[in-house]
């Protein structure tokens, strides 16, 4: 009984941590999934959805839709009848349209147009007459007459004129304004109660047609919007009302349809709307007028359109909601629950097939939500199950393979990547000292920090050259570069050492390039408009490898080469240029490079002389004055891109 004791104990042990990995796990997705909703990338997968729905459903001619759309386009603007009359003066043809449309049997009608201007204010400016007096008193009293069934729109920085929305009437003028997600694109609107208060235009119209909505909806669009929603020029509808042949022609396409009057001409109140991943209707399948429609925009959609498909939608039954409380937890943990089992029982090797399932699984669900009318929240139940696999096996993994400790212990000493993938393979230090390798060292100086910092208090200071350093790091990186060290207010960057660089020169030069690129934007992040940068670069071969002790070390590079890169910093704050670089550096460069010499002579600390050259383009002098820039315009720019994209 006692041998067998330590035995139990420790297989109690194990199970209790593996159960509480579990739960830490399950835990975890739970909350991570949820976390997820509202993700800036789950509109994106669900606008993906709503193209996978319709490819899975195949073009279907489009049910008869209760809202149909009247274009003021660019064929009508085009027409004999209207080319000559600027759009604000348009508002007897809109009265004339309007209630052709109202007598043909709509129910209601919504402009989305905000008649900020009225004409019956023009003044001649040379006579001082009232010409246009009177001008828009057909629309004004077709406003009056048809009050309760007409709207017209205000935006957030337009209203109607005054005399428009007398006419309108309490409650005639609503807003067209739509909201946005956090990636831009228009999905949900969440209406007013009761809808014939609400302030917004979709509620307005919403109303008049019999619906009693509270909550917010998502339209689930089938369709891109400009090719399925029933659709008229007003030129159409100017047309088809000076015959009784076109008034009952008129009458089928608008007769118990509430109808919008919309602008749709090219990047004129254009919205990004989750269609715009959608097929387009087939023209045969769509209900539209003589004059055809307007091209189908690449992304966005007209405002109008968007307006239109809410109403439509909501009336049609073609709408998700928000699940009930408590639903989507559910359904997060049950994907935890599922993600954490994996992780701790199943081979690590399995465990990507196994996410690629879970993620499938997700979005299955979530898709076939839609037919239920409920908008589950894609990212959840995907993030929820990946989550609690990767908890449940990073806690089996410490479990199992406690050596991995020691690794992270050793991972401290270093920030090189190659070196730490070496220590990763042979699981102990490297031994001190190092090797002679071919590289290119930079220093990389900001210029006036000295000034700076005694105008500024502490606190500041550190936060500008973080700002700096930051921005000077992402282009070293991008190059191929490696950081050494951070020397007070200057950078000490190395190429060809950790990492093997093909063309080390080159891509040095080119992250200098960039990194001068970058100095106005580091000003506006920073506040000083008086800093600037100073880079001198040189080749050649350095000592690569640790120093230090057993407790602490550093790696480094080392010799000639990175003293003579110090001095030529020197030459480059004598000059005033912002790149100075060595002869070694230079040679290496291709000849579409513009190298020019700036300085021969010799180095403090050396005993020949050496060349020291910049490149020849007005961003690389502090000062433009010199045989440098002569002749030179605003081009200089332009030309130092061009030889790089050659490269």
């Amino acid at each position: 009984m006692t041998s067998d004791r330590p035995f139990a104990d420790a297989a109690l042990g194990r199970k209790q941590l593996v159960i509480l990995i579990a739960i830490a796990a399950m835990l975890a997705g739970t909350v991570t999934g949820l976390t997820a909703k509202k993700a800036i990338w789950e509109g994106w997968v669900t606008d993906q959805l709503f193209q996978v729905r319709a490819i899975l459903r195949g073009p279907q001619e489009a049910a008869a839709s209760p809202v149909a759309v009247i274009g003021l386009d660019q064929t009508s603007l085009d027409s004999e009848r209207l080319s000559s009359l600027p759009r604000v003066l348009m508002t007897p043809v809109l009265a004339e349209a309007g209630q052709a449309i109202l007598d043909a049997g709509a129910v209601a009608l919504g402009f989305d147009f905000v008649f900020a201007y009225s004409a019956d204010t023009f003044v001649d400016p040379s006579s001082g007459e009232k010409r246009l007096l009177d001008y828009d008193q057909p629309f004004k009293r077709f406003l009056f007459k048809n009050r309760g069934r007409i709207f017209v729109a205000h935006t957030e920085v337009g209203v109607p004129h005054r005399s428009f929305s007398g006419a309108a009437g309490a409650g005639g003028v609503r807003s067209v304004q739509v909201v946005p997600d956090s990636d831009g694109v228009v999905r949900w609107h969440t209406p007013g109660v009761p809808l014939s208060n609400s302030d917004y235009l979709i509620d307005a119209l919403l109303g008049a047609a019999g619906s009693t909505v509270s909550e917010s909806f998502m339209p689930i669009p089938e369709n891109r919007l400009a090719t399925l929603l029933p659709y008229l020029s007003l030129i159409d509808v100017l047309a088809l009302s000076e015959s009784d042949e076109g008034k009952a022609e008129l009458e089928r396409f608008v007769k118990d349809r509430i109808v919008l009057i919309g602008g749709l001409l090219p990047f004129e109140d254009e919205h990004r709307f989750s269609d715009r991943f959608l097929p387009h209707l087939p023209a045969g399948l769509a209900e539209t007028g003589a004059s055809g429609r307007p091209p189908v925009p690449l992304l966005d959609t007209a405002g109008v359109l968007v307006l239109a498909e809410f109403i439509s939608a909501e009336l049609a039954g073609r709408t998700a909601s928000e699940p009930s409380a408590g639903s989507l937890p559910a359904l997060a943990f049950l994907f935890a629950i599922a993600g954490g089992m994996a992780g701790l029982f199943l081979p690590l090797a399995a465990l990507p097939f196994v996410a690629l399932v879970g993620v499938g699984a997700g979005l299955a669900i979530a898709l076939l939500g839609l037919d239920f009318g409920i908008m589950l929240a894609p990212g959840v139940m995907p993030v929820s199950c990946v989550s609690a696999m990767v908890v449940a096996s990073v806690g089996k993994v410490g479990i199992l393979q406690r050596r991995q400790r020691t690794l992270v212990r050793l991972f401290g000493h270093y920030l090189a990547k190659d070196v730490i993938k070496q220590m990763a393979q042979s699981e102990q230090l490297p031994e001190l000292g190092g090797d002679t390798r071919y590289v290119v060292v930079a220093f990389i100086d900001i210029v006036g920090f000295t000034k700076m910092s005694e105008k500024l208090a502490d606190r500041d200071v550190v936060r500008v050259v973080n700002a700096c350093f930051d921005a000077i790091g992402q282009s070293i990186t991008a190059h191929q570069g490696y950081i050494d060290k951070y020397i007070g207010d200057a950078i000490m960057a190395v190429w060809n050492a950790p990492n093997i660089v093909e063309r080390p020169e080159q891509s040095a030069v080119d992250a200098a390039v960039e990194i001068i690129g970058l100095l106005e934007k580091i000003r506006d992040i920073t506040g000083q408009q008086e800093l600037d940068l100073r880079i001198a670069l040189n080749a050649g071969p350095v000592l690569v490898g640790d120093i230090g002790g057993e407790h602490r070390r550093s790696f480094t590079v080392m010799g000639t080469t990175v003293n003579t890169a110090s001095r030529i910093e020197a030459v480059a704050k004598d000059k005033k240029v912002r790149l100075a670089i060595s002869q070694s550096v230079a040679d290496h460069l291709p000849r579409t490079y513009p190298v020019k010499e700036i300085w021969t002579g010799q180095l403090r600390g050396l005993s020949t002389d050496i060349s020291v050259y910049t490149l020849d383009e007005p961003e690389m002098f502090m000062e433009l004055v010199g045989p440098a820039i002569e002749g030179r315009g605003k081009s200089g720019r332009s030309k130092l891109l061009k030889f790089r994209r050659k490269n």
